[in-house]
C-alpha cells in the first residue's frame, strides 16, 4: 500500500450558458384546442399531445386560471413546441394580445428557414384566421408565465 498524498484527480466542469432562444407565434382560431392541434400536427407532421394545464392565479379575480397545453419535442432539431391556449372562461394569459387565442412558445435554436416554414405551414391551415410572431418582451411577466 502507497502512504503519502494520494494523486489528485483534475475535476473539468462543463459550464453551459442561455444558448437557446424562445420564439413565440401568436395564433388566432375559433377552435377548439384539441380541433386546432389535429389540424397543426397533419399540417406540420408535429406530434402535439395534450399535457397539465398551465395553472395562473390571478391575483385580480382571486383564483386560480388554467390554460390547455399540448407539447411536441422535436428531436432531430433540438426544438421544444409548447402550444398554449390563451383563453380560459375566467379570463387571458395574456390580456395585452386578447386577440390571439393560443400561443406557440418553441425553445431552441430555431433556423430562420424552418421558422419560414413553420409560418407559411400554420397560414394554410383551414382553421387558422392569423399567425404571427410575438415578440417577447410586449408579454407582461411572460418569464414567470411561460418558464
Amino acid at each position: 500500500m502507497k502512504s503519502g498524498n494520494p494523486e489528485k484527480k483534475k475535476i473539468v466542469k462543463l459550464m453551459i450558458g442561455e444558448t437557446t432562444g424562445i420564439t413565440i407565434i401568436g395564433i388566432s382560431s375559433h377552435e377548439n384546442d384539441y380541433r386546432l392541434v389535429w389540424a397543426v400536427n397533419s399540417a406540420l407532421a408535429f406530434q402535439f399531445t395534450r399535457i397539465e394545464n398551465l395553472v395562473i392565479f390571478s391575483p385580480k379575480l382571486n383564483c386560480n386560471l388554467e390554460f390547455s397545453r399540448f407539447i411536441f419535442t422535436d428531436e432531430d432539431k433540438y426544438l421544444t413546441y409548447n402550444l398554449i391556449s390563451n383563453r380560459c372562461p375566467d379570463g387571458f394569459l395574456f390580456p395585452e394580445i386578447k386577440n390571439l387565442d393560443y400561443l406557440v412558445q418553441i425553445t431552441g435554436e430555431l433556423d430562420p428557414k424552418h421558422m419560414v416554414r413553420i409560418m407559411k405551414e400554420l397560414k394554410n391551415v383551414d382553421i387558422v384566421s392569423a399567425a404571427f410572431r410575438i415578440d417577447a418582451k410586449q408579454l407582461k411577466d411572460v418569464d414567470k408565465k411561460l418558464h
